[in-house]
């Protein structure tokens, strides 16, 4: 573990140097069957550019329902705190909702993921990712078991509610590479690379953006 996030490091140093935005995501959390086909989480995600400074830090929970295999909802909660250039902080309360649409075809995975986010009473928007918006993701993952690691490539669309004078227009694109690592026991591992633009505003630009999000199953006895 200790080498991977060293390399995972030196990656971000990399693909950040001299761009518009470059980032890098933390994520851990917990999931836990709760009923039959319902599965519950909790998680905490960080997000730091790449001078190290403290970009966004949110708390989420979450609820999936797995009764059918072509067609997976869920709906979460988030509580995120935006800090600016200073150091100054404000918190706003997201809610999402996906719908979540699967195929598979041997190894080969065929998804896509709509979402609405939205906010809980009255946030301003400040023109980042987690502004209210509708998303649609497609996504292909090749699944082969005797493979330690399961790639995927996905492409999301976003199309920005917010209430302002660049609101109601697609505002941005992001294609992200990931590997999904089989860990030992109940253990889960994600690596992505994003690329992004945004465009349609008076501020675009692209973005590098490097992931690592690990997941505990909460297994009943």
């Amino acid at each position: 573990m200790r080498r991977l996030i060293v390399i995972f490091s030196l990656l971000f140093s990399i693909v950040s140097f001299g761009q518009d935005r470059g980032e890098f995501w933390f994520a851990a959390g917990v999931k836990r069957e709760v009923a039959k086909n319902f599965i519950a989480g909790a998680n905490t995600n960080v997000r730091i550019n790449y001078y190290g400074s403290l970009q966004t830090l949110y708390q989420e929970l979450s609820l999936k329902s797995e009764h059918l295999d072509w067609f997976r909802p869920s709906i979460e909660y988030r509580l995120i705190t935006s800090y600016d250039k200073r150091g100054n902080y404000s918190n706003s309360n997201r809610v999402n909702i996906n719908l979540d649409f699967r195929h598979k075809i041997d190894n080969l995975k065929l998804g896509a993921r709509f979402r609405l986010q939205t906010n809980i009473g009255s946030a301003a928007s400040g023109g980042g990712d987690l502004d209210p918006a509708l998303r649609f993701k497609p996504y292909l993952a090749y699944d082969k078991k005797e493979w330690m690691i399961t790639p995927e490539v996905s492409t999301e669309f976003f199309y920005t509610t917010a209430n302002s004078a660049t609101g109601d227009r697609f505002n941005r694109m992001r294609i992200g590479l990931t590997g999904n690592v089989d860990l030992p026991g109940p253990h889960e591992l994600g690596i992505t690379y994003y690329y992004g633009r945004k465009f349609n505003t008076g501020n675009p630009y692209q973005e590098h953006l490097l992931s690592l999000e690990y997941t505990f199953e909460w297994k009943k006895k």
